[in-house]
């Protein structure tokens, strides 16, 4: 039976949404078509037979970042070498990329394909879930939701230091998202999952921020359960622990080397997801 790799159409989404599903994954369709929409180019399938049993994407997270996303084969047909053969074609389109600002969060199983890859660790990142509870404190800062992706986008500018503009434009306009700003000092994303509700990216000048952005993000989510990606740092599981969380699954952000900081600034206290770093 022949494995190819070509481009992930319009056409496949349905499949691939299959195969994460079948994976245990959160991503529910706005996902996929998101990272569609945004990096067409860097979205591939393996097909066995015409059939899609394997992803794997390069997406565009500012002009001069790339981040390697969705790399999944299904789990009957493992240990045929499909992941692998996804993978070396998503490096090459990191060199056709010319970038060298290139990352990934690599689970355990992940990992050691990578490192041979060249790419090199370079800090732990954690996914905590759980149901939200009150956690901020009395404050004289305010919070509002918005439709503005320029507010949004320049508060992401000023903590990342690169132009996320494309993806938070697409995130704010998408009819599900929940957009929670303080003004100048931070803003906070909600948007439903398969399993939980995911919140990212959270961006915050310091805790008292962070707490009222995941205070009203809670009245959003209710009672269900989110997910949050989050560097592992002292700050970031006092804050989520705070907050009702616990750790669900350990990965770790990687970058072709050498090893970069990208998208870890002191203000990023939650990632978009590991799909978009």
């Amino acid at each position: 039976m022949a494995f190819v790799v070509d481009r992930l159409l319009p056409a496949d989404l349905d499949a691939a949404l299959a195969l994460s599903t079948k994976a245990g994954w959160n991503q529910v369709a706005a996902d996929w078509q998101r990272v569609l929409d945004l990096s067409p180019e860097g979205c591939l399938a393996g097909r066995q037979d015409g059939r899609v049993v394997a992803t794997a994407g390069l997406v565009t997270v500012t002009p001069e970042i790339r981040w390697v996303c969705l790399v999944l084969v299904d789990e009957a047909l493992r240990g045929r070498g499909y992941g692998a053969a996804m993978f070396v074609q998503v490096l090459e389109r990191v060199r056709r990329s010319g970038t060298t600002a290139v990352g990934l969060d690599a689970s355990d199983l992940g990992r050691p394909v990578y490192l041979k890859q060249g790419f090199v660790d370079v800090a732990p990142i954690d996914r905590w879930t759980g149901v939200l509870r009150p956690s901020a404190p009395p404050s004289n800062i305010g919070a509002f939701e918005t439709r503005s992706a320029e507010i949004v986008a320049a508060l992401d500018r000023d903590a990342c230091g690169g132009d996320r503009g494309p993806l938070l434009r697409h995130l704010v306009a998408e009819p599900a998202v929940r957009t929670v700003v303080s003004p100048g000092l931070g803003y906070g994303l909600y948007r439903p999952g398969r399993l939980h509700g995911h919140i990212g990216p959270l961006i915050a000048a310091n805790d008292t921020v962070a707490k009222l952005i995941l205070d009203q993000i809670r009245h959003a989510a209710g009672e269900r359960t989110v997910s949050i990606d989050a560097m592992r740092t002292a700050e970031n599981a006092a804050l989520l622990e705070t907050a009702g969380l616990t750790v669900a699954r350990r990965l770790t952000r990687m970058t072709l080397a050498p090893a970069r900081p990208l998208l870890m600034g002191p203000r990023i206290r939650a990632a978009e997801s590991f799909t978009w770093g």
